[in-house]
């Protein structure tokens, strides 16, 4: 039974770290998604708001094109896990060319963010996935415990 309760106890403590790492991960995505928010309105303020806006992306009848940057799904000790990874397919398009050929430094530094934030998504994500196991494997500490009590 103290066995049981030990082991209870670590999950517990686990999972409070858990938590405090996933609400480190969603910070980093808020700031992460603030700062290239800004980039973003420094570009368009530089190449006049016609030039950055949304009549720039791609719509329904443009040409087909795939992501630059694709998450695959990868199995760590018996767990699976989200991992970003660069697409190596031919007909990936560098966003940036959406806006024209010479962009501002802003506009760069922008994708660069933005892309780092798609890692802290996957890093959340995984964060999560490891939370729910271990209230999973929490609650059936909990039902041992009861058949021992019984």
């Amino acid at each position: 039974m103290n066995r049981v309760c030990d082991l209870l106890d670590k999950t517990l403590i686990n999972q409070l770290h858990l938590m405090e790492e996933k609400m480190r991960c969603e910070l980093n995505i808020e700031s992460s998604i603030n700062s290239g928010s800004i980039h973003l309105a420094k570009s368009r303020y530089i190449m006049g708001q016609n030039a950055v806006s949304i009549a720039r992306l791609p719509v329904e009848s443009s040409p087909e094109f795939s992501a630059s940057t694709v998450c695959e799904i990868t199995e760590v000790d018996n767990m699976k896990q989200f991992r970003v990874v660069e697409n190596d397919a031919e007909n990936t398009v560098n966003p940036l060319h959406w806006f024209g050929v010479l962009v501002p430094q802003n506009l760069h530094k922008a994708k660069s963010i933005f892309q780092n934030t798609i890692n802290f998504v996957a890093e959340c994500a995984n964060i999560q996935m490891r939370l729910l196991e271990n209230m999973a494997n929490m609650d059936m500490l909990n039902e041992y415990k009861k058949t021992l009590k019984s």
